[in-house]
């Protein structure tokens, strides 16, 4: 009884835990979404967002393709090698970002002055 008992408090925790952090992403969606178009963390987020829908979408099509022969190996091989790519040119993005910020900045101190 003692490890059922374990086991209910494990489950309980992360339930309380995926609620908490449902209710965090709610509240982050409607804050983002009310933020202007041109707010650098608003274009992150949207693209963030992209990218995990597009995995969540290769994760849901992976299952029904494994039985299928032919296709099963394509998505096996395809998906990863497309995530991939789109998660590398997100963070290429953030970074060519960052650099571009940067120099803006340091431009714009120098008019400053």
């Amino acid at each position: 009884m003692d490890a059922l008992a374990s086991i209910e408090a494990i489950i309980r925790d992360l339930l309380v835990f995926v609620v908490a952090m449902t209710a965090l992403l709610i509240a982050l969606l409607v804050i983002v979404s009310r933020m202007p178009d041109g707010n650098p963390l608003k274009r992150i987020l949207v693209a963030l967002s992209y990218r995990v829908g597009a995995t969540v979408a290769a994760g849901l099509i992976a299952a029904p393709a494994t039985p299928i022969p032919g296709l099963d190996a394509v998505v096996d091989i395809g998906a990863p090698i497309l995530l991939l790519w789109y998660w590398w040119t997100f963070l290429r993005g953030l970074w060519s970002d960052r650099a571009r910020t940067d120099a803006t900045r340091t431009i714009e101190s120098a008019k400053r002055r």
